[in-house]
């Protein structure tokens, strides 16, 4: 019994660890005014992401895990940095129609993948465990990182609700500044 419980609090501890970036990340998007069903679209696609990226790195285990986690850092750093600037320059346009950050698929599905980049070689390292407790984490992982996107999607829309356009350009520098920490 007291094995379960250390196994269970284990994959808890890693999951809210990788739902941190969630949570952050999320926060400056929900500054930036957010619809409802994008806001879970973007929760869905975090969580979804999560669990296949966990199990790639279950299944591809640690032979490519050294390539992959460079390339991994770089575009995870270019892709903060390319939403950042997109969001400052859609909130500092005249426009009153501005598309949120992740309002296309396409940047949903990038940003999704970059919060989730971490699970992948977390991945790596629990091929090394049972089957069964990959398969677990990796469920956790995805709901624990969705839960955490949707806190940090609702703070961002509560400061965004109070401070208006400057929390559109705040939201903007908290992701650039995202991606100066990602590069050290």
């Amino acid at each position: 019994m007291l094995s379960h419980l250390h196994v269970i609090t284990e994959i808890l501890m890693m999951s809210f660890a990788l739902g941190m970036d969630s949570l952050s990340l999320s926060i400056g998007v929900g500054l930036s005014d957010i619809r409802r069903r994008t806001a879970v679209q973007l929760c869905l696609t975090i969580g979804v992401f999560h669990v296949v990226f966990t199990f790639m790195g279950l299944m591809f285990g640690n032979m490519i895990g050294q390539y992959l986690g460079a390339v991994a850092h770089w575009f995870g750093v270019l892709l903060l940095f390319g939403l950042g600037v997109h969001m400052l320059y859609t909130s500092l346009r005249k426009d009153e129609e501005k598309p949120a950050s992740v309002a296309t698929a396409i940047a949903m599905l990038l940003f999704s993948a970059t919060v989730s980049l971490d699970a992948l070689s977390v991945g790596f390292s629990l091929g090394l465990r049972s089957a069964t407790y990959g398969v677990v984490s990796a469920i956790s992982f995805g709901f624990v990182s969705m839960f955490m996107c949707g806190i940090g999607l609702l703070v961002g829309k509560k400061f965004g609700q109070s401070i208006g356009k400057y929390g559109e350009i705040l939201g903007a520098f908290v992701l650039i500044s995202c991606g100066f920490m990602f590069l050290f």
